[in-house]
């Protein structure tokens, strides 16, 4: 047996360990996060729903379910669910309901649910450009800098919205166009405003944050527009992390990049310019670095609050996490990329092994720091080692 099957293996016991009577748990040692987490579930779910173990599709389902009955009035879903005391967190709220839609659509679809969903994002686009906003830390990097309209938050809403768009295609096709039209828009946005061409231009980037339309250097008035200057990646191109109010993040985000490709935003070239870069700039040694170059005290992203847990290399900032490497591995096998994607779902097996599946590493000596039986890393082990056997990447429902 090689060690990419052996490592099947042992991820399916430690998502067995993350099972509980309310869900899969972020976590399965007794130091760990012990919630369900919307969006750590869900995305583990990507993997663990191919697992035929009926403890696992048992926590699945019952994940789903608990996270429903906590749905706020407007539609949001928690963050997440404490297992202890049952009471639902919705402060790092942004993703948590388009991973539900993912989930559920693929395992238990719920269309009534669906609907009450979007209708909260609908409200999340607040300048009706397609492009959904949030407040700081409140995505997956819920201790970090992304703000406004955020990259990895848009990309999933492409996603979730066309599984939306497949789930209400019999039952309302009405509802099925407006998705698929929300998905169209969204994309259309991203492009448009977020790919980042290598010109060194940044006035297209924060031209939403004008008062008037008029994106040239000057506003209706006459007066000269303050544009923030490119200090980063300046002859690079991909997606940027983030817009927000005369601003724009620099930093190369991976697994929002990643995600362009996987929701079919990002065109054959641009997929060809990120996962080269990713190459070139040897972000998958390990399978997967957050994000590149780091940000350090008296960048325009550095937060008071990263000290002790996001300093440069650890956590969200440059931290390698396993879960995103099985994005990558699905990205690659998405490209057609396959056997990159064996060599990539190689060095994914190494660090899991090494790791027992933790939840981050850091980012220039791959030592694990985090905790051990993370159930996304485990769950995205098996799905990156699904999309390498079959050659594609399976996001039909079950």
């Amino acid at each position: 047996m090689d060690l990419t099957e052996a490592v099947y293996r042992n991820a399916i016991d430690s998502l067995r360990r993350c099972c509980g009577p309310w869900g899969l748990q972020a976590s399965g040692r007794p130091v760990g996060h012990h919630q369900v987490w919307a969006r750590d579930s869900m995305i583990a779910l990507l993997g663990a729903r191919l697992v035929e173990d009926a403890e696992i599709q048992a926590a699945l389902r019952a994940g789903i379910s608990l996270l429903k009955q906590h749905q706020a009035p407007t539609g949001a879903i928690p963050n997440n669910v404490d297992c202890a005391t049952l009471r639902p967190n919705f402060r790092a709220y942004a993703d948590s309901g388009l991973w539900w839609i993912v989930g559920s659509a693929l395992l238990a679809p719920d269309p009534a649910a669906v609907r009450r969903i979007l209708g909260w994002y609908e409200c999340q686009d607040v300048d009706r450009s397609g492009l959904l906003s949030m407040q700081e830390s409140s995505d997956w990097q819920d201790l970090f800098c992304t703000r406004g309209k955020g990259l990895y938050l848009n990309c999933l809403y492409v996603l979730a919205s066309r599984l939306a768009a497949d789930l209400f295609a019999v039952s309302d096709p009405a509802e099925s166009e407006r998705c698929r039209l929300q998905a169209k828009k969204t994309a259309d946005a991203v492009n448009a405003w977020l790919w980042y061409s290598g010109d060194g231009d940044m006035r297209r980037h924060v031209a939403h944050s004008f008062s008037t339309p008029n994106p040239g250097e000057y506003d209706s008035l006459g007066r000269r527009r303050w544009i923030p200057k490119k200090r980063y990646l300046v002859g690079e191109s991909y997606y940027l992390p983030y817009l927000a109010f005369r601003a724009a993040g620099e930093w190369f985000d991976l697994l929002g990049n990643l995600m362009a490709i996987l929701a079919g935003i990002a065109d054959g070239t641009r997929t060809n310019t990120i996962l080269d870069f990713i190459s070139s700039r040897a972000l998958a040694a390990w399978p997967a670095l957050s994000l590149t170059p780091v940000v350090r005290p008296g960048d325009t992203d550095w937060r008071d609050y990263y000290t002790g847990i996001n300093e440069p290399h650890c956590y969200h900032n440059g931290g390698v996490w396993p879960f995103i490497g099985g994005f990558y591995v699905a990205a690659l096998v998405a490209a057609g990329r396959r056997k990159d994607g064996e060599y990539a779902l190689t060095r994914l097996a190494e660090l899991n092994d090494r790791g027992e599946f933790n939840e981050w590493h850091h980012g220039e000596t791959s030592e694990a720091l985090g905790v051990k039986d993370q159930a996304w890393s485990a769950g995205m082990y098996l799905f990156a080692y699904d999309c390498v056997r079959k050659g594609n990447v399976d996001l039909t429902p079950r």
